[in-house]
């Protein structure tokens, strides 16, 4: 963050800059499990953060939380379809603002895919909230109008397109940076955690106005802002205060694929490894895990890893506590089913498993995926009037989290707090049943027709 503000820092003397975020910033990380955002919003506000939107992960906190993190920002805040549940805007979060910049008045809104959030929040249809934000900039004499979005590409593509009062959209959601043109018109998304910065230019020709736009790689190349790393290095101090001093737990035979794009699609030496972890520890017949959980987004090179690597696998403020209860084998298939669904793979419901074995035909219509009998690793078939124990972390079995309902989890739900953490389990797992060495764990779990 601190290169980021540095690089900001730069281009501001050269010429007016507005410094944007669209959202997925006060959770999840490693420091949001405990302190909730804070983090980010010092360092964001050290950095001269301009204006963000909520990005769905915002709505992990708690209400009286993130209205105290709107309130003590310097930045501003918008959102054009994300509301309290009364349908009134947040305190100090405006439908849409605007700003002269070099004498042009810019108008911009904020709009967040439509989700189950808790039950503070009221999201309605982005679609028509960024309608009726843009008509109200044009009415407000904005001469550019931009959208800061949080949902889908397919999403934003779709409203550049169908708007054609919208000039721009500097987006979030996905992890990885995009580049789409629609017309002459650009849609931008940089990569998560602050890899890359997507640096977006206008510039008035007789012509009319001519987009430009550089990606901007955040790396050692960029100097620090001292005013900023002086708040990054007062927060990492309170990382080593939460789990002690950063040391090698074990060591890593093979590189760790922890990217989403790995993880969300098809079985992962690291889902694998976790899941196992989960299995064992529980003592259950089998585990699984939505792969949304595992945030580390980043390979772990090959070589030793630390204690702080295997927490940050698990960055929500649940802790990814972990359930175990009896179900029927009927039901598993049901829960097997929504993890290879259409929209589930590629996304965070996809599942990563032990302890079972299937395989599933994407061609068929979503309900129907899985073909033939599912089966324990040893071969023996789970009937659908059989019962096994299942581990399943808190998020999709107790909150209904990704789409997931799963009843049979209730009195598990009820005891949560006791329940053990995902990344103890990883931890004691390579730490003792693998002597501390980790190589590639058995693959062939789901096979993908």
């Amino acid at each position: 963050m601190s290169r980021v503000a540095y690089l900001r820092d730069s281009l501001a003397r050269t010429g007016p800059v507005t410094f944007v975020l669209a959202g997925d910033f006060m959770s999840p990380s490693l420091l949001s499990k405990w302190y909730r955002g804070e983090q980010m919003r010092q360092q964001l506000n050290a950095a001269k953060l301009d204006l963000v939107t909520f990005g769905n992960h915002e709505f992990e906190l708690d209400r009286d939380t993130l209205v105290a993190r709107i309130a003590s920002s310097k930045f501003k805040w918008t959102s054009a379809n994300c509301f309290e549940a009364n349908g009134q805007p947040f305190p100090g979060v405006s439908k849409w603002d605007t700003t002269t910049i070099s004498g042009v008045k810019v108008g911009v809104f904020g709009v967040t895919l439509v989700n189950d959030y808790r039950r503070y929040v009221k999201c309605v249809n982005a679609d028509s909230a960024a309608h009726d934000a843009i008509n109200a900039l044009k009415v407000a004499g904005a001469q550019v109008v931009y959208g800061l979005t949080h949902q889908t590409l397919e999403a934003d593509s779709a409203l550049l397109a169908r708007e054609t009062n919208l000039d721009f959209i500097l987006g979030g959601h996905e992890h990885e940076w995009h580049r789409i043109l629609v017309g002459q018109k650009r849609l931008l998304k940089a990569d998560a955690n602050s890899r890359t910065a997507q640096f977006f230019t206008l510039t008035l020709t007789p012509n009319g106005w001519m987009q430009a736009d550089r990606l901007i790689e955040i790396d050692r190349t960029i100097p620090m802002d001292p005013a900023t790393q002086a708040v990054v290095a007062a927060w990492n101090d309170s990382v080593a205060k939460r789990l002690g001093p950063q040391r090698t737990v074990a060591t890593v035979a093979f590189p760790l694929d922890g990217r989403d794009q790995t993880n969300r699609a098809r079985e992962s030496p690291l889902g694998d490894l976790v899941t196992d972890a989960i299995r064992l520890g529980t003592g259950a017949d089998a585990a699984v895990m939505n792969s949304g959980t595992m945030r580390i987004d980043d390979v772990i090179a090959a070589g030793p890893i630390t204690n702080y690597q295997l927490e940050s696998i698990f960055l929500f403020p649940d802790e990814t506590r972990i359930m175990t209860f009896p179900i029927k084998g009927a039901r598993l298939r049901e829960i097997l089913e929504h993890g290879v669904a259409a929209g589930s793979v590629g996304k965070g419901p996809y599942l990563q498993v032990s302890g079972l074995k299937y395989s599933w035909d994407p061609s068929k219509p979503s309900g129907s995926r899985i073909v033939g009998s599912i089966r324990k690793t040893d071969g023996t078939v789970i009937k659908p009037t059989d019962t096994i124990r299942l581990s399943f972390n808190v998020y999709p079995a107790c909150e209904g989290g990704d789409g997931y309902k799963v009843p049979e989890a209730k009195a598990a739900c009820d005891a949560r707090s006791s329940a053990p953490r995902a990344a103890d389990l990883v931890m004691k797992h390579i730490t003792e049943r693998l002597g501390g060495k980790v190589d590639v764990p058995p693959a062939g779990r789901v096979t993908r027709l």
